[in-house]
């Protein structure tokens, strides 16, 4: 049986490993300062950047709680761990869709399935909100930063 200890020190070397990729990959778009702003990759390396601290974070929490981590028994089989699994699945699915679907009809039904999975089963109220935050995110980047995001490989 896998202890949280050795759970936390996994989750840890995924998340450097991801941040250190992202804070690569966005220096080569350029981070520096010019007059018109920052550069392409300077939010994303921010990103990578909080991603190395949170990667550290979590490995200097379980040095302090060692004992106490090692003491708790992890059954990644068990029912409970199920809907986490459901929504890690629902998420991979996002991404993979994303650029076939487009931004809005991904997040559209990304939105309603995980509300639906966490346990609201009003469909008006589902449908509701996801259209609302939508239309929220395309009134600020589309309309108002003039930010293409991207769309279903059918409207191209």
């Amino acid at each position: 049986m896998i202890t949280m200890k050795r759970c936390n020190y996994i989750v840890a070397a995924v998340t450097l490993v991801i941040g250190v990729m992202i804070a690569y990959t966005s220096y080569g778009y350029g981070i520096s300062m010019t007059m018109f702003g920052p550069g392409a990759g300077f939010w994303s390396f921010i990103l990578g950047v909080g991603l190395i601290a949170v990667a550290v974070l979590i490995v200097t929490d379980t040095l302090r709680h060692s004992e106490e981590f090692t003491a708790v028994k992890v059954r990644i089989g068990e029912k409970a761990n199920f809907e986490a699994y459901k929504l890690m699945l629902l998420f991979g699915a996002f991404v993979l869709l994303l650029e076939i679907l487009g931004f809005y009809l991904d997040s559209f039904l990304f939105m309603c399935a995980c509300m639906y999975l966490l346990g609201m089963r009003r469909f008006s109220s589902i449908i509701s909100v996801a259209l609302v935050f939508l239309a929220f995110v395309f009134v600020v980047f589309s309309l108002s930063l003039h930010i293409k995001l991207p769309l279903p490989i059918f409207w191209s």
